[in-house]
């Protein structure tokens, strides 16, 4: 038996999804394969200006796409609009730096996705800047 919540083609459009997108430390050759198949696959680019506009350089692929940024300080508007886009059943890569869970968006949109019930996430990880620089200075985060 099925109940009323549920009834198929009750004339609401599928909500779509919100992919939280590790970037990786600032380049293309440092992105992880999942972060790129998104960002290439995804409907709408969101993110801070810095963050979209570095992905609108390396990617040509990312040309043509929907894309919603805000300045720094507006994180929360960010994701909103992320979850807006996807409630109208389009698909979001939400670009962040390093990796989506640390110090990324992923927080936040995971805080505000109550208000928004439909609309599925996934958070694909990236390189962290940690890691990034660590590598560079020939100083491993470990110790020995």
């Amino acid at each position: 038996m099925m109940s009323e919540n549920r009834m198929p083609n009750s004339g609401r459009k599928k909500a779509g999804k919100v992919f939280l997108v590790g970037a990786g430390p600032g380049g293309i050759g440092d992105m992880t394969l999942r972060a790129v198949t998104a960002i290439r696959e995804c409907e709408v680019l969101c993110g801070y200006t810095v963050y979209i506009g570095l992905i609108l350089d390396q990617m040509p692929q990312a040309a043509g796409k929907r894309i919603l940024t805000t300045p720094m300080r507006q994180e929360m508007e960010r994701c909103r609009a992320a979850l807006e886009e996807a409630s109208l059943g389009r698909s979001v890569a939400m670009i962040c730096s390093g990796d989506a869970g640390v110090y990324g968006m992923a927080g936040p949109v995971l805080a505000l996705q109550s208000a928004y019930p439909d609309v599925e996430t996934e958070i694909i990880p990236g390189v962290t800047a940690a890691v990034s620089g660590a590598a560079v200075l020939g100083a491993p985060l470990m110790n020995f």
